[in-house]
């Protein structure tokens, strides 16, 4: 992004939420950088994008824009309004995935109460574990589905959602869970399961 374009990002901050230039430059520099770090994750380059077009796209997403002004109101001393801001982000995106997954069609496994339950079952969770870990899973998904591979970049997040299988399904049951109950060795090794299948 050009010089010019980031002053205005700054200045758009200091206009919309009263913070100091300063803090508004820090935090526009601390986020690139997070962005920045992000677009080397060998995911990104599964996905087709180089790091500079992960970057580019990045910096047009909400997630950009909510932790950008997050950051500034720290930076400019305002704890408080930094957490409000954030949660309000947080609670749009909770939203958002908790529609699309609504209206998945029953005849897909993350549709379907019962085949979710089944196989929560299968991995010794009881229903009330099960529907609590979806929850994560289906809204993990919605904020990595603006960064799918470029043959699903056309779809929406319910089309996506509808596209997960039973056996993807038991996978991120699997690592959530795993997760959930601090085994993180063990999750990391579920998750690099998950990366290859995805490959």
């Amino acid at each position: 992004m050009h010089s010019i374009a980031l002053q205005m990002l700054c200045a758009s901050v200091v206009s919309r939420y009263g913070v100091h230039p300063d803090a508004a430059e820090s935090a526009l520099l601390a986020t690139l950088e997070h962005f920045h770090a992000e677009s080397h994750d060998p995911a990104v380059a599964r996905t087709g994008r180089t790091s500079t077009q992960y970057l580019n796209e990045a910096m047009q997403s909400p997630r950009f824009a909510a932790m950008l002004s997050a950051s500034a109101l720290m930076a400019d001393g305002r704890e408080a309004d930094a957490r409000l801001n954030w949660e309000a982000y947080v609670q749009r995106e909770v939203s958002a995935a908790r529609q699309a997954h609504e209206v998945v069609p029953p005849s897909a496994p993350l549709g379907n109460p019962d085949e979710i339950h089944r196989i929560g079952r299968r991995l010794g969770l009881r229903d009330e574990q099960t529907d609590q870990l979806i929850r994560r899973i289906v809204l993990t998904l919605a904020t990595g589905y603006p960064h799918r591979s470029a043959h699903q970049r056309h779809l929406s997040l319910t089309d996506i959602l509808t596209q997960v299988t039973s056996s993807e399904l038991t996978l991120l049951l699997r690592h959530t869970a795993l997760l959930a109950a601090g085994r993180t060795d063990e999750a990391a090794a579920a998750l690099r399961r998950i990366q290859r299948a995805a490959r």
